[in-house]
């Protein structure tokens, strides 16, 4: 229901410099390394705070500081708040960003006085955290349910005089985007109890390995940690859009008979795709090159694929952890399907490294290994601790690994995965917000029968 409030409404254009707090530099795409992390405030600040995943990681008298943080090459998701404080080490400010998370939840956090006073004026801020692809249309602060200001661009700011509206006891902002979606935050002045306990919604892709019966939540048994955890719903396949992304490597020991590779690309897209699904072709050698957007039409996808010749080195690792950050902003299921011989030259990252952020973006990795020599060893029942290394990738996330001899094996290599992933569900659970950003161990059973894949564990 909407309504007019009888309140002073202003659209508020303050410079940028009028945020109390600032992170003046917030990064978009993937971060590794050292990373320069710049806040600036004004009065009343006395004292800047860092803090990172909630642990605070670096503090500093004054009002500018430019912390490095060292983020490594074991990518995961960091929330940074910026925190200031005043000459009596009240918190005076805030502002936040996340890096490297491809798809941040959208949410707001309103940031004001401890106390109200008597009179005068209150300033009030919004700091946005929010998806690329998310627009913001409306910033709108409330003093108690009085609409009090609004904001249409960052900074999002208000000073409201508190002559013109009752005294109120807490403080809330509304943030809409322009596909309907809302974020609330609300602020308390003064000393409120507040018991709430937050939690995450963990989204974790199911595959029935084998058995025919119809897989149903209630017969399933999630052990989370070692402890058991309530199913909150078993999505199917037929109820999500799936987007899956094909990266082929160009290098020079790949892609010999480049006409078998694009048949089967063309068949495994047809095979797969229903009207809402998506599928990317992406090539690689020493960079990453897109040879299709995601698409629905199965016939660009083979027609592309001998654009490019193979040639050069082989960036395997950070092309496969580039399009997985990619790959993580579409909705929906998701999955990645690499071709390669197994081989890296050149890559920054390392396997380690790689392993790690497949598992920390929880999407299904299909290797397909076209690797002559390790496939003869494996016959000869040597060469196995390097097919587990290239083959834990599939493992961690919940999918399954092909070795072949040729590209003459991948018609029938795609058409198992497709159909694996035209029966995938969606396992939808809890998990409280607090929990340590770490790994944690996943396994499921089934008392109706059958054997069920899901990855081996989280970051939540």
């Amino acid at each position: 229901m909407r309504r007019f409030a009888l309140a002073a409404l202003f659209v508020l254009t303050f410079p940028a410099d009028a945020q109390v707090v600032r992170i003046t530099e917030k990064p978009r795409g993937l971060v590794d390394g050292i990373l320069q992390v710049p806040i600036a405030a004004t009065e009343p600040v006395e004292r800047l705070a860092l803090f990172i995943n909630g642990t605070k990681y670096s503090e500093a008298r004054g009002r500018n500081a430019t912390v490095q943080v060292s983020v490594g090459q074991y990518l995961r998701r960091l929330r940074m708040r910026a925190v200031g404080y005043d000459v009596a080490g009240n918190v005076a400010g805030e502002d936040e960003m996340v890096v490297n998370d491809p798809h941040p939840p959208f949410r707001v956090r309103l940031q004001g006085p401890g106390e109200l006073p008597e009179s005068g004026s209150v300033a009030l801020s919004a700091s946005v955290v929010r998806p690329a692809e998310t627009r913001i249309t409306s910033v709108d602060f409330f003093l108690g349910e009085t609409k009090v200001a609004s904001a249409v661009a960052e900074p999002y700011l208000a000073t409201i005089d508190l002559a013109s509206v009752p005294r109120a006891v807490y403080a809330r902002v509304v943030v809409r985007a322009a596909d309907g979606a809302e974020a609330n935050d609300v602020l308390f002045f003064g000393d409120q109890p507040n018991d709430e306990i937050e939690v995450t919604m963990q989204q974790i892709p199911l595959s029935v390995a084998s058995g025919t019966a119809p897989l149903r939540a209630e017969d399933l048994k999630l052990i989370d940690s070692g402890e058991v955890r309530a199913i909150d719903s078993l999505v199917p396949a037929s109820d999500q859009p799936l987007h899956v992304m094909l990266l082929i490597d160009y290098s020079e020991s790949m892609l010999e008979e480049l006409p078998v590779v694009k048949s089967a690309a063309r068949q495994f897209a047809q095979a797969l795709l229903r009207p809402q699904d998506r599928i990317a072709v992406v090539g690689f050698n020493q960079r990453t090159f897109w040879l299709t957007p995601f698409t629905n039409d199965f016939s660009s996808v083979g027609t592309v694929i001998d654009r490019v010749k193979p040639i050069g080195e082989t960036h395997l690792y950070d092309s496969v952890i580039e399009m997985l950050f990619e790959l993580q902003k579409q909705p929906g299921r998701r999955a990645l399907v690499l071709l390669t011989d197994g081989v890296d030259q050149g890559s920054r990252f390392k396997l380690d490294h790689l392993v790690h952020y497949a598992r920390y973006a929880g999407v299904p990795v299909y290797p397909i290994v076209k690797n002559r020599m390790l496939a003869k060893l494996m016959r000869f029942g040597i060469g196995q601790i390097q097919a587990r290394r290239l083959t834990s990738l599939a493992r961690d996330t919940g999918a399954t690994h092909f070795i072949i001899n040729s590209e003459r094996e991948l018609p029938a290599v795609y058409t198992r995965i497709a159909a694996e992933l035209r029966q995938q569900y969606q396992l939808v659970f809890r998990s409280e917000s607090s929990i340590t950003d770490s790994w944690h161990p996943l396994a499921i059973e089934s008392r109706a029968g059958q054997r069920l894949r899901i990855p081996k564990g989280y970051f939540p």
